[in-house]
């Protein structure tokens, strides 16, 4: 019955002005300027230097995630988070670690905890990004850096860099237990694992970069269900950062430092490599960040002061004239905007009933934003979320628990 009532109301409604809406665009971090730039990708007009990051010389900001009207900047060089109200374009508060821990990536189990793998100090923190306080820490390998939370389990890749040798040893993936704070597993893998995507079938893809010089790239693919390694490719190359895009295409940001950056790219389901090392994608110098758009366009960030935007084929679209060496970006996605327009309105409920209750479309990649109450499942209960919002003066749809792109 709830359906049927649903849309009888919808189909009175449709006509409703949009809510909340904003233009799409993508933050990026510039490494070396140490600052904010964002990109409207409607527009195409590209704003640099919006904010300083961190608050001192030598900041190294290294990873953005934005989380609705807010973002967090890891700023390893000084050791800290840096949170910024994206509506004023000011800084809203700092986390900070002790001296020359060098926090390096970070992903949220939900809204008062965020997890920060701390490359030399051999951990992971978790953390309250409401109080901004550090709130436990457990050792979980030599040299951490990228990691991905899936359910209540934490995935950190243990790069086993031995900062006294200056040597790798056996890369592995730690299978971390949220409720439990405790490593569970360890799963051996390739050279140098720095990070990881997950694929639509919940697999995760991890990029080892290999030594950089004698041992080249691969990739693992982890089933977490068992948590064993069900396929490897040799990608070649240098790959570091990964993406994985809507049309199941992954990406890798492979350097490319004397000459033309390089990207991999590979089928994340089959694995069938399309632009391994020995024939990368090219692009602007330097080539160290990569993320994937709702349409399965792809955004490169070039350390030569470009950020280029990639087809699903490897061609050039377009090219951004972005700060002093961009190094990551994120896009402002919207929770509740399930149908990818940008703006949060009864269209989106429509949407959601169609998609659970007539076969509809899915919700567009990213799927997370179809879960308007958080609840970390995708049902009528979003629709009506919406719609009490709306029309109700409900609370606005709000970042579900856990954030995987």
């Amino acid at each position: 019955m709830i359906p049927r009532l649903l849309m009888g109301g919808f189909i009175v409604v449709t006509a409703a002005a949009a809510v909340f809406a904003a233009d799409p665009t993508a933050y990026v971090i510039n490494s070396t300027g140490e600052t904010l730039s964002k990109i409207n990708l409607t527009t195409g007009q590209v704003t640099n230097d919006i904010v300083t990051l961190g608050r001192d010389i030598d900041s190294y900001p290294n990873q953005i995630i934005v989380r609705d009207t807010l973002a967090y900047v890891i700023c390893s060089g000084t050791d800290e988070i840096q949170i910024i109200n994206l509506n004023d374009q000011k800084t809203a508060g700092w986390i900070s670690f002790p001296a020359g821990e060098n926090p390096y990536w970070m992903a949220f189990a939900d809204d008062t905890t965020l997890y920060v793998t701390l490359l030399t100090a051999n951990a992971v923190a978790r953390v309250n990004p409401v109080t901004h306080q550090e709130v436990a820490r457990k050792t979980v390998g030599l040299s951490p850096e990228g990691i991905v939370i899936i359910g209540n389990i934490a995935y950190i890749a243990i790069t086993a860099y031995d900062f006294n040798t200056w040597s790798w040893g056996q890369g592995m993936v730690a299978v971390y237990d949220i409720g439990g704070d405790s490593v569970v597993a360890s799963i051996p893998v390739g050279k140098n694992p720095q990070f990881m995507a997950m694929d639509r079938l919940g697999r995760i893809h991890v990029s080892c970069t290999g030594d950089y010089w004698s041992i080249p790239g691969m990739i693992y693919i982890i089933e977490p269900t068992d948590t064993t390694v069900i396929d490897s490719l040799s990608i070649g190359g240098q790959p570091g950062q990964i993406c994985i895009g809507p049309d199941d295409i992954a990406y890798l940001a492979a350097g490319g430092w004397a000459a033309d950056g390089e990207v991999l790219q590979y089928r994340s389901l089959t694995g069938e490599i399309l632009h391994g090392g020995g024939s990368p994608i090219v692009v602007d110098s330097g080539a160290v960040g990569i993320a994937s758009f709702q349409d399965s366009t792809v955004f490169v960030t070039c350390f030569g002061d470009k950020v280029v935007r990639l087809d699903s084929t490897g061609g050039k679209l377009y090219t951004y004239i972005a700060g002093d060496g961009p190094g990551h970006l994120d896009f402002n996605y919207l929770p509740g905007d399930a149908n990818g327009d940008w703006q949060v309105n009864v269209g989106d409920a429509v949407y959601l009933v169609t998609y659970v209750f007539r076969g509809g479309a899915p919700p567009i990649e990213p799927r997370w934003r179809a879960n308007a109450n958080g609840d970390g499942a995708i049902n009528v209960g979003d629709a009506v979320y919406v719609v009490t919002y709306i029309f109700r003066g409900g609370p606005r749809p709000k970042v579900g628990p856990t954030w995987v792109r």
